[in-house]
Protein backbone atom coordinates (compact mmCIF):
# COMPACT_ATOMS: atom_id res chain seq x y z
CA UNK A 1 0.00 0.00 0.00
CA UNK A 2 1.15 3.42 -0.81
CA UNK A 3 2.40 6.30 1.58
CA UNK A 4 -0.65 8.57 0.12
CA UNK A 5 -3.36 5.30 0.72
CA UNK A 6 -2.18 5.08 4.51
CA UNK A 7 -2.31 8.83 4.96
CA UNK A 8 -5.73 8.96 3.73
CA UNK A 9 -6.54 6.04 6.24
CA UNK A 10 -5.36 7.85 8.81
CA UNK A 11 -6.91 11.33 8.20
CA UNK A 12 -10.23 9.68 7.83
CA UNK A 13 -9.53 9.06 11.24
CA UNK A 14 -8.34 12.31 12.42
CA UNK A 15 -11.03 14.49 14.34
CA UNK A 16 -12.78 17.60 12.85
CA UNK A 17 -10.79 20.19 13.97
CA UNK A 18 -7.27 18.32 13.38
CA UNK A 19 -8.61 17.33 9.99
CA UNK A 20 -9.34 20.92 9.59
CA UNK A 21 -5.91 21.84 10.34
CA UNK A 22 -4.38 18.54 8.03
CA UNK A 23 -6.70 20.09 5.44
CA UNK A 24 -5.93 23.76 5.70
CA UNK A 25 -3.24 25.93 4.71
CA UNK A 26 -0.21 23.97 4.27
CA UNK A 27 2.26 27.32 5.32
CA UNK A 28 0.38 26.94 8.77
CA UNK A 29 3.61 26.20 11.43
CA UNK A 30 2.78 24.65 14.75
CA UNK A 31 4.76 25.85 17.81
CA UNK A 32 4.63 23.72 21.39
CA UNK A 33 5.01 27.02 23.28
CA UNK A 34 2.90 28.87 21.18
CA UNK A 35 3.15 30.71 17.19
CA UNK A 36 2.44 32.93 14.88
CA UNK A 37 -0.43 32.01 11.72
CA UNK A 38 -0.37 33.31 7.62
CA UNK A 39 -3.26 35.58 9.58
CA UNK A 40 -1.34 37.13 11.65
CA UNK A 41 -2.99 36.19 15.19
CA UNK A 42 -1.16 34.26 17.49
CA UNK A 43 -1.91 30.44 19.07
CA UNK A 44 -1.55 30.54 22.47
CA UNK A 45 -2.27 26.23 22.32
CA UNK A 46 0.70 23.81 21.51
CA UNK A 47 -0.90 22.23 18.18
CA UNK A 48 0.55 18.38 17.40
CA UNK A 49 0.44 16.64 14.26
CA UNK A 50 0.11 13.94 13.74
CA UNK A 51 2.16 12.04 11.07
CA UNK A 52 2.01 8.27 10.07
CA UNK A 53 5.19 6.43 11.06
CA UNK A 54 6.79 5.50 8.00
CA UNK A 55 9.48 3.32 7.81
CA UNK A 56 13.03 3.63 8.60
CA UNK A 57 14.36 6.40 6.25
CA UNK A 58 12.99 10.18 5.28
CA UNK A 59 10.55 10.21 3.02
CA UNK A 60 9.25 13.54 1.34
CA UNK A 61 4.99 14.19 0.73
CA UNK A 62 3.25 15.85 -1.83
CA UNK A 63 2.80 18.66 0.22
CA UNK A 64 6.35 19.27 0.65
CA UNK A 65 6.93 18.57 3.81
CA UNK A 66 9.61 16.45 4.73
CA UNK A 67 8.66 13.35 6.95
CA UNK A 68 11.19 12.07 9.75
CA UNK A 69 11.11 8.28 10.82
CA UNK A 70 11.24 8.64 14.15
CA UNK A 71 7.98 9.35 16.69
CA UNK A 72 7.48 12.22 18.81
CA UNK A 73 6.72 15.01 19.77
CA UNK A 74 9.14 17.77 17.31
CA UNK A 75 8.28 21.64 17.20
CA UNK A 76 9.89 23.66 14.36
CA UNK A 77 9.64 27.45 13.43
CA UNK A 78 6.74 28.70 11.00
CA UNK A 79 7.94 30.83 7.50
CA UNK A 80 5.64 32.39 5.44
CA UNK A 81 5.08 30.55 2.32
CA UNK A 82 6.39 27.29 3.29
CA UNK A 83 6.92 24.81 6.83
CA UNK A 84 9.32 22.92 6.87
CA UNK A 85 7.90 19.54 9.22
CA UNK A 86 10.04 18.37 12.50
CA UNK A 87 7.01 17.33 13.78
CA UNK A 88 6.60 13.83 14.97
CA UNK A 89 3.72 11.81 14.81
CA UNK A 90 1.51 11.44 17.89
CA UNK A 91 -0.66 8.85 19.30
CA UNK A 92 -4.27 10.07 20.86
CA UNK A 93 -3.15 9.54 24.31
CA UNK A 94 -0.09 11.12 26.10
CA UNK A 95 2.75 9.52 27.11
CA UNK A 96 3.73 10.15 30.88
CA UNK A 97 7.34 11.59 30.95
CA UNK A 98 8.39 9.19 33.76
CA UNK A 99 7.60 6.28 32.42
CA UNK A 100 5.45 2.98 33.38
CA UNK A 101 4.87 2.27 37.73
CA UNK A 102 4.55 -1.50 38.59
CA UNK A 103 1.74 -2.22 41.56
CA UNK A 104 2.53 -2.04 45.21
CA UNK A 105 4.85 -4.92 46.78
CA UNK A 106 2.38 -7.70 49.06
CA UNK A 107 3.21 -10.16 51.24
CA UNK A 108 1.39 -12.39 48.58
CA UNK A 109 3.14 -11.82 45.11
CA UNK A 110 5.10 -14.56 45.36
CA UNK A 111 7.75 -12.53 44.89
CA UNK A 112 10.78 -11.45 47.13
CA UNK A 113 10.32 -7.42 47.00
CA UNK A 114 10.06 -5.26 49.50
CA UNK A 115 11.78 -5.36 52.90
CA UNK A 116 10.78 -9.30 52.68
CA UNK A 117 13.88 -11.70 53.71
CA UNK A 118 12.53 -14.38 51.97
CA UNK A 119 9.40 -14.66 49.13
CA UNK A 120 6.53 -13.16 50.94
CA UNK A 121 7.61 -13.68 55.07
CA UNK A 122 10.07 -11.40 56.54
CA UNK A 123 11.13 -7.94 57.03
CA UNK A 124 8.70 -5.34 58.45
CA UNK A 125 5.39 -5.79 57.07
CA UNK A 126 5.08 -9.80 56.14
CA UNK A 127 4.43 -12.61 58.43
CA UNK A 128 7.50 -14.06 60.01
CA UNK A 129 9.55 -17.45 57.63
CA UNK A 130 9.40 -20.79 58.66
CA UNK A 131 12.32 -22.84 59.51
CA UNK A 132 14.53 -22.42 56.64
CA UNK A 133 13.67 -19.65 54.65
CA UNK A 134 15.95 -16.93 54.08
CA UNK A 135 16.52 -14.22 57.27
CA UNK A 136 18.43 -10.90 58.53
CA UNK A 137 17.20 -11.06 62.04
CA UNK A 138 15.65 -13.12 64.63
CA UNK A 139 12.40 -11.30 64.40
CA UNK A 140 12.64 -12.44 60.52
CA UNK A 141 12.17 -16.04 61.76
CA UNK A 142 8.90 -18.13 63.52
CA UNK A 143 10.84 -19.43 66.29
CA UNK A 144 13.20 -16.42 66.60
CA UNK A 145 16.36 -18.00 65.67
CA UNK A 146 17.98 -17.11 62.42
CA UNK A 147 21.63 -18.50 62.53
CA UNK A 148 24.18 -17.58 59.30
CA UNK A 149 21.51 -16.30 57.07
CA UNK A 150 18.28 -18.63 57.47
CA UNK A 151 15.77 -19.68 59.81
CA UNK A 152 16.47 -22.57 62.28
CA UNK A 153 18.13 -23.41 65.90
CA UNK A 154 21.96 -23.27 65.88
CA UNK A 155 23.93 -27.07 65.26
CA UNK A 156 24.12 -29.01 68.37
CA UNK A 157 27.49 -28.07 70.53
CA UNK A 158 28.46 -29.84 73.45
CA UNK A 159 28.26 -26.17 75.53
CA UNK A 160 24.76 -25.13 74.90
CA UNK A 161 22.91 -26.10 77.76
CA UNK A 162 20.72 -28.62 75.78
CA UNK A 163 20.99 -32.56 75.36
CA UNK A 164 20.97 -32.37 71.37
CA UNK A 165 22.79 -34.08 68.07
CA UNK A 166 24.58 -37.06 69.54
CA UNK A 167 24.91 -36.05 73.09
CA UNK A 168 24.33 -39.02 75.24
CA UNK A 169 23.28 -37.00 78.01
CA UNK A 170 23.56 -33.14 78.66
CA UNK A 171 26.61 -32.05 77.19
CA UNK A 172 28.43 -34.89 77.27
CA UNK A 173 29.03 -38.51 75.64
CA UNK A 174 28.65 -39.11 71.35
CA UNK A 175 31.96 -36.86 70.91
CA UNK A 176 31.22 -34.44 73.64
CA UNK A 177 33.53 -34.18 76.40
CA UNK A 178 32.95 -38.03 78.20
CA UNK A 179 30.50 -38.06 80.88
CA UNK A 180 30.50 -38.23 85.23
CA UNK A 181 29.65 -41.06 86.81
CA UNK A 182 25.66 -42.05 86.38
CA UNK A 183 25.11 -39.73 83.61
CA UNK A 184 23.82 -41.53 80.12
CA UNK A 185 25.49 -43.41 77.72
CA UNK A 186 25.36 -45.89 75.14
CA UNK A 187 28.99 -47.08 74.94
CA UNK A 188 32.01 -47.11 77.20
CA UNK A 189 34.01 -43.89 75.68
CA UNK A 190 30.69 -41.87 76.52
CA UNK A 191 32.12 -42.42 80.02
CA UNK A 192 34.76 -40.65 82.04
CA UNK A 193 34.98 -44.12 83.49
CA UNK A 194 35.10 -45.77 80.30
CA UNK A 195 32.24 -48.36 82.03
CA UNK A 196 29.12 -47.88 81.08
CA UNK A 197 26.50 -50.41 82.29
CA UNK A 198 22.66 -50.66 81.91
CA UNK A 199 22.96 -47.16 80.33
CA UNK A 200 24.54 -45.31 82.91
CA UNK A 201 27.91 -44.47 83.64
CA UNK A 202 29.35 -47.02 86.31
CA UNK A 203 32.18 -45.92 88.61
CA UNK A 204 35.73 -47.07 87.82
CA UNK A 205 36.88 -49.39 90.18
CA UNK A 206 40.13 -51.77 91.15
CA UNK A 207 38.57 -55.26 89.87
CA UNK A 208 36.46 -54.10 86.74
CA UNK A 209 38.89 -55.20 84.61
CA UNK A 210 38.94 -52.00 82.47
CA UNK A 211 42.01 -49.20 82.64
CA UNK A 212 40.41 -46.45 84.08
CA UNK A 213 40.38 -43.91 87.05
CA UNK A 214 43.55 -43.10 88.43
CA UNK A 215 44.64 -46.56 87.41
CA UNK A 216 47.95 -46.74 85.57
CA UNK A 217 47.51 -49.93 83.95
CA UNK A 218 44.17 -52.78 84.22
CA UNK A 219 43.28 -52.83 88.08
CA UNK A 220 47.00 -51.59 89.17
CA UNK A 221 48.24 -48.33 90.13
CA UNK A 222 47.51 -45.06 91.49
CA UNK A 223 46.31 -43.65 94.55
CA UNK A 224 43.44 -46.17 95.14
CA UNK A 225 44.38 -49.83 93.41
CA UNK A 226 47.24 -52.13 94.38
CA UNK A 227 50.61 -51.44 93.16
CA UNK A 228 51.51 -52.78 90.02
CA UNK A 229 53.37 -55.80 89.15
CA UNK A 230 57.15 -55.82 87.07
CA UNK A 231 56.05 -54.98 83.31
CA UNK A 232 53.21 -53.27 83.90
CA UNK A 233 52.82 -49.59 83.04
CA UNK A 234 53.17 -46.72 85.68
CA UNK A 235 53.38 -42.96 86.25
CA UNK A 236 55.67 -43.39 89.40
CA UNK A 237 57.41 -45.10 92.01
CA UNK A 238 54.67 -45.74 94.29
CA UNK A 239 52.48 -47.23 91.16
CA UNK A 240 54.88 -50.29 90.99
CA UNK A 241 55.44 -53.41 93.88
CA UNK A 242 58.82 -52.87 93.65
CA UNK A 243 58.71 -49.27 93.92
CA UNK A 244 60.72 -48.55 90.71
CA UNK A 245 58.84 -46.87 87.44
CA UNK A 246 61.24 -46.47 84.57
CA UNK A 247 60.05 -45.53 81.18
CA UNK A 248 56.77 -45.64 82.08
CA UNK A 249 56.73 -49.70 83.09
CA UNK A 250 57.35 -51.17 86.52
CA UNK A 251 60.92 -52.30 86.73
CA UNK A 252 63.12 -54.42 89.49
CA UNK A 253 64.60 -52.72 92.33
CA UNK A 254 67.97 -52.58 92.47
CA UNK A 255 70.35 -51.78 95.48
CA UNK A 256 71.73 -48.57 93.43
CA UNK A 257 69.12 -47.14 91.92
CA UNK A 258 68.83 -44.38 94.64
CA UNK A 259 65.31 -45.08 95.18
CA UNK A 260 63.66 -46.76 98.46
CA UNK A 261 61.90 -49.34 97.20
CA UNK A 262 61.82 -53.50 97.35
CA UNK A 263 62.48 -54.84 100.77
CA UNK A 264 65.29 -52.19 101.36
CA UNK A 265 65.04 -50.03 104.62
CA UNK A 266 66.54 -46.89 103.60
CA UNK A 267 68.02 -45.92 100.15
CA UNK A 268 69.53 -48.68 98.44
CA UNK A 269 70.56 -50.39 101.91
CA UNK A 270 68.86 -52.64 104.52
CA UNK A 271 66.93 -55.91 104.22
CA UNK A 272 67.91 -58.93 103.11
CA UNK A 273 69.64 -58.01 99.37
CA UNK A 274 71.40 -54.81 100.00
CA UNK A 275 74.32 -53.58 102.35
CA UNK A 276 73.74 -52.66 105.72
CA UNK A 277 72.99 -49.01 106.64
CA UNK A 278 74.64 -46.35 108.21
CA UNK A 279 74.00 -44.57 111.09
CA UNK A 280 71.02 -42.27 110.97
CA UNK A 281 68.98 -44.80 108.30
CA UNK A 282 66.24 -46.06 109.08
CA UNK A 283 65.76 -49.87 110.00
CA UNK A 284 63.99 -52.67 110.70
CA UNK A 285 65.80 -54.73 113.07
CA UNK A 286 69.49 -54.71 114.22
CA UNK A 287 70.55 -56.62 111.12
CA UNK A 288 69.86 -54.14 108.62
CA UNK A 289 72.43 -51.33 110.50
CA UNK A 290 76.04 -51.68 110.23
CA UNK A 291 76.37 -50.51 113.81
CA UNK A 292 74.34 -53.69 114.44
CA UNK A 293 72.01 -51.36 116.61
CA UNK A 294 68.92 -50.47 115.17
CA UNK A 295 67.07 -47.99 117.74
CA UNK A 296 63.44 -46.61 116.89
CA UNK A 297 63.81 -47.94 113.89
CA UNK A 298 67.08 -45.78 113.00
CA UNK A 299 70.83 -47.62 112.94
CA UNK A 300 72.46 -46.09 115.85
CA UNK A 301 76.56 -46.16 116.77
CA UNK A 302 77.11 -48.64 118.66
CA UNK A 303 77.32 -48.57 122.43
CA UNK A 304 77.55 -50.32 125.69
CA UNK A 305 73.91 -50.05 126.41
CA UNK A 306 72.34 -50.65 122.96
CA UNK A 307 71.80 -54.12 123.89
CA UNK A 308 73.26 -55.41 121.13
CA UNK A 309 76.74 -57.00 120.28
CA UNK A 310 78.58 -54.58 118.25
CA UNK A 311 81.54 -52.14 117.74
CA UNK A 312 84.33 -53.63 119.98
CA UNK A 313 82.84 -55.74 122.06
CA UNK A 314 82.94 -59.05 123.24
CA UNK A 315 79.81 -59.98 123.93
CA UNK A 316 75.90 -57.99 123.84
CA UNK A 317 77.26 -54.45 125.91
CA UNK A 318 80.42 -56.08 127.42
CA UNK A 319 83.80 -56.66 126.84
CA UNK A 320 86.47 -54.65 124.35
CA UNK A 321 88.32 -51.61 125.47
CA UNK A 322 85.11 -49.56 125.95
CA UNK A 323 82.82 -51.47 127.77
CA UNK A 324 82.23 -53.49 131.26
CA UNK A 325 83.24 -56.81 131.36
CA UNK A 326 81.26 -59.52 130.13
CA UNK A 327 79.05 -61.53 132.47
CA UNK A 328 80.43 -64.36 134.01
CA UNK A 329 77.73 -67.55 134.14
CA UNK A 330 77.60 -68.79 137.26
CA UNK A 331 75.11 -68.37 140.57
CA UNK A 332 75.13 -65.81 141.62
CA UNK A 333 73.31 -63.09 143.72
CA UNK A 334 70.80 -61.33 141.63
CA UNK A 335 68.93 -59.10 144.18
CA UNK A 336 68.88 -57.95 147.21
CA UNK A 337 65.89 -56.13 149.14
CA UNK A 338 67.28 -55.22 152.92
CA UNK A 339 65.36 -52.29 153.98
CA UNK A 340 61.79 -52.38 153.49
CA UNK A 341 58.98 -49.72 154.48
CA UNK A 342 58.23 -48.88 157.91
CA UNK A 343 58.88 -52.79 159.66
CA UNK A 344 61.25 -55.18 157.48
CA UNK A 345 59.06 -57.78 157.27
CA UNK A 346 59.51 -58.24 153.75
CA UNK A 347 63.12 -58.88 152.71
CA UNK A 348 64.62 -61.26 150.43
CA UNK A 349 67.83 -62.17 148.36
CA UNK A 350 67.19 -63.89 145.30
CA UNK A 351 69.70 -66.50 143.73
CA UNK A 352 70.11 -67.07 139.87
CA UNK A 353 71.71 -69.74 137.81
CA UNK A 354 73.48 -67.99 135.10
CA UNK A 355 74.77 -71.24 133.69
CA UNK A 356 73.36 -73.89 130.88
CA UNK A 357 73.60 -76.62 132.98
CA UNK A 358 71.39 -77.71 136.57
CA UNK A 359 73.42 -77.01 140.00
CA UNK A 360 73.22 -79.04 142.98
CA UNK A 361 72.84 -76.53 146.37
CA UNK A 362 74.85 -79.28 148.82
CA UNK A 363 77.32 -77.24 149.83
CA UNK A 364 76.39 -74.06 149.00
CA UNK A 365 75.94 -71.31 151.45
CA UNK A 366 74.64 -67.06 151.56
CA UNK A 367 76.67 -65.93 154.76
CA UNK A 368 75.66 -62.04 156.06
CA UNK A 369 78.38 -59.84 157.61
CA UNK A 370 78.14 -56.93 160.26
CA UNK A 371 80.11 -54.47 158.96
CA UNK A 372 80.71 -52.47 161.90
CA UNK A 373 83.04 -55.57 162.57
CA UNK A 374 83.59 -57.49 159.72
CA UNK A 375 81.72 -60.75 161.04
CA UNK A 376 79.20 -62.72 160.00
CA UNK A 377 75.99 -62.97 161.96
CA UNK A 378 73.69 -65.20 159.94
CA UNK A 379 74.79 -68.38 157.62
CA UNK A 380 71.78 -69.47 155.57
CA UNK A 381 72.76 -73.20 153.95
CA UNK A 382 70.87 -73.78 150.69
CA UNK A 383 71.11 -77.57 150.60
CA UNK A 384 67.34 -78.20 151.29
CA UNK A 385 66.23 -76.79 148.07
CA UNK A 386 68.31 -79.34 146.49
CA UNK A 387 68.88 -78.39 142.67
CA UNK A 388 68.51 -75.25 140.91
CA UNK A 389 68.14 -75.36 137.04
CA UNK A 390 69.59 -73.14 134.04
CA UNK A 391 67.65 -69.47 134.36
CA UNK A 392 65.88 -70.51 138.09
CA UNK A 393 65.83 -68.40 140.77
CA UNK A 394 65.94 -69.34 144.65
CA UNK A 395 64.91 -67.23 146.66
CA UNK A 396 65.90 -66.62 150.76
CA UNK A 397 62.77 -65.14 152.71
CA UNK A 398 60.18 -65.01 155.61
CA UNK A 399 58.55 -67.93 156.17
CA UNK A 400 55.22 -66.15 154.80
CA UNK A 401 56.45 -64.45 151.79
CA UNK A 402 55.17 -65.63 148.84
CA UNK A 403 56.94 -66.40 145.83
CA UNK A 404 56.31 -67.55 141.87
CA UNK A 405 55.63 -70.69 140.89
CA UNK A 406 58.46 -72.63 139.78
CA UNK A 407 60.97 -70.36 141.84
CA UNK A 408 62.92 -72.70 145.00
CA UNK A 409 62.23 -71.51 148.57
CA UNK A 410 64.32 -70.84 151.69
CA UNK A 411 63.29 -69.68 154.62
CA UNK A 412 64.78 -67.29 156.75
CA UNK A 413 65.25 -68.24 160.49
CA UNK A 414 63.28 -64.94 161.60
CA UNK A 415 60.18 -63.09 160.76
CA UNK A 416 61.25 -59.75 160.33
CA UNK A 417 65.08 -57.93 160.60
CA UNK A 418 67.32 -60.32 158.91
CA UNK A 419 69.37 -58.28 156.54
CA UNK A 420 71.02 -55.32 158.31
CA UNK A 421 70.49 -52.29 156.80
CA UNK A 422 74.25 -51.33 155.81
CA UNK A 423 76.59 -48.37 156.46
CA UNK A 424 78.16 -50.74 155.58
CA UNK A 425 77.35 -54.38 155.51
CA UNK A 426 77.50 -57.45 152.95
CA UNK A 427 76.54 -60.94 151.80
CA UNK A 428 78.98 -63.68 150.11
CA UNK A 429 77.79 -66.42 148.34
CA UNK A 430 79.99 -69.44 148.87
CA UNK A 431 80.26 -73.34 148.11
CA UNK A 432 81.94 -74.69 150.84
CA UNK A 433 82.39 -78.52 149.13
CA UNK A 434 84.82 -76.71 146.68
CA UNK A 435 85.55 -73.70 149.30
CA UNK A 436 85.32 -71.07 146.85
CA UNK A 437 83.78 -67.47 146.87
CA UNK A 438 80.56 -67.49 144.52
CA UNK A 439 79.82 -63.99 144.46
CA UNK A 440 79.72 -61.26 146.98
CA UNK A 441 78.11 -57.61 147.31
CA UNK A 442 78.95 -54.83 150.20
CA UNK A 443 76.34 -52.08 150.03
CA UNK A 444 76.63 -48.50 151.52
CA UNK A 445 80.63 -48.54 151.72
CA UNK A 446 83.70 -50.27 151.81
CA UNK A 447 84.14 -53.52 153.25
CA UNK A 448 87.43 -55.50 153.98
CA UNK A 449 87.66 -59.05 153.11
CA UNK A 450 86.37 -61.34 155.78
CA UNK A 451 87.09 -65.11 156.62
CA UNK A 452 84.37 -67.53 155.43
CA UNK A 453 84.83 -70.90 157.48
CA UNK A 454 85.60 -73.65 155.12
CA UNK A 455 85.88 -70.70 152.40
CA UNK A 456 89.02 -68.98 153.15
CA UNK A 457 89.25 -65.01 152.89
CA UNK A 458 86.29 -63.64 150.77
CA UNK A 459 86.36 -60.04 149.36
CA UNK A 460 82.94 -58.61 149.35
CA UNK A 461 83.68 -55.75 147.23
CA UNK A 462 83.99 -56.93 143.01
CA UNK A 463 85.47 -54.88 141.10
CA UNK A 464 84.81 -51.07 142.44
CA UNK A 465 82.57 -50.33 145.29
CA UNK A 466 78.97 -49.60 144.82
CA UNK A 467 78.61 -46.04 145.27
CA UNK A 468 77.21 -44.70 148.55
CA UNK A 469 74.26 -43.30 146.35
CA UNK A 470 72.86 -46.11 145.36
CA UNK A 471 71.26 -47.98 148.41
CA UNK A 472 68.15 -49.37 149.82
CA UNK A 473 66.25 -47.08 152.19
CA UNK A 474 62.91 -47.02 153.80
CA UNK A 475 61.59 -44.11 152.51
CA UNK A 476 60.60 -46.17 148.96
CA UNK A 477 60.30 -49.99 147.96
CA UNK A 478 63.10 -50.30 146.51
CA UNK A 479 65.96 -53.18 146.03
CA UNK A 480 69.74 -53.50 144.74
CA UNK A 481 69.45 -55.34 141.53
CA UNK A 482 71.32 -57.07 139.08
CA UNK A 483 71.11 -54.96 135.45
CA UNK A 484 70.69 -56.08 133.16
CA UNK A 485 68.90 -59.16 134.86
CA UNK A 486 71.58 -62.01 136.16
CA UNK A 487 74.65 -59.69 134.61
CA UNK A 488 77.85 -60.43 136.33
CA UNK A 489 80.90 -58.45 135.14
CA UNK A 490 82.82 -58.60 138.47
CA UNK A 491 82.42 -55.24 138.92
CA UNK A 492 79.87 -54.31 141.62
CA UNK A 493 79.60 -49.85 140.28
CA UNK A 494 78.34 -51.26 137.05
CA UNK A 495 76.36 -54.25 137.63
CA UNK A 496 74.51 -53.25 140.32
CA UNK A 497 71.27 -50.73 140.23
CA UNK A 498 69.00 -49.84 142.26
CA UNK A 499 65.65 -50.76 141.09
CA UNK A 500 62.16 -49.27 142.43
CA UNK A 501 60.33 -52.55 141.12
CA UNK A 502 61.51 -54.93 143.22
CA UNK A 503 60.64 -58.45 141.54
CA UNK A 504 61.91 -61.54 143.78
CA UNK A 505 61.73 -64.76 142.14
CA UNK A 506 61.55 -62.66 138.55
CA UNK A 507 63.32 -60.46 135.76
CA UNK A 508 64.99 -57.49 137.42
CA UNK A 509 63.57 -54.48 135.39
CA UNK A 510 65.15 -50.53 136.20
Amino acid sequence: MSKWTHRLGLTLLLPTTLLAVACGNDTQTTTEGGGSTSDGSTSSATQTTNNPTTSPGTATATDGTTESPTTGNTTGDATTGGTTEGVSSTTDTASSSSGTTGPAPTCDDQTMNGSESDVDCGGTECPACPDGALCNLDTDCENMSCFDGACGPPPPACDDGVMNGPETDLDCGGGCPACADGLMCLAPEDCQSLNCGEGLCVPAACDDTILNGAESDVDCGGPDCKACAEGLMCSADGDCETGSCEGGLCVPATCDDLKFNGAETDVDCGGPDCVKCADGKMCSGNADCTSGACTNGKCVGASCMDNVKNGMETDVDCGGPDCKPCSVPGLVINEVDYDNLNTDTAEFIEILNTTGAPIALAGHQVVLVNGSNNTIYTTINLAAAGTINPGQYLVIAPANFMVPNGVLKVNFAGAQDQIQNGSPDGLALVNTLTMKALDALAYEGMMPAINVPNVGMVNLVEGTVLPMNVADVNDANASLSRLPNGYDGNNAATDWKLSKNPTPGAANVP
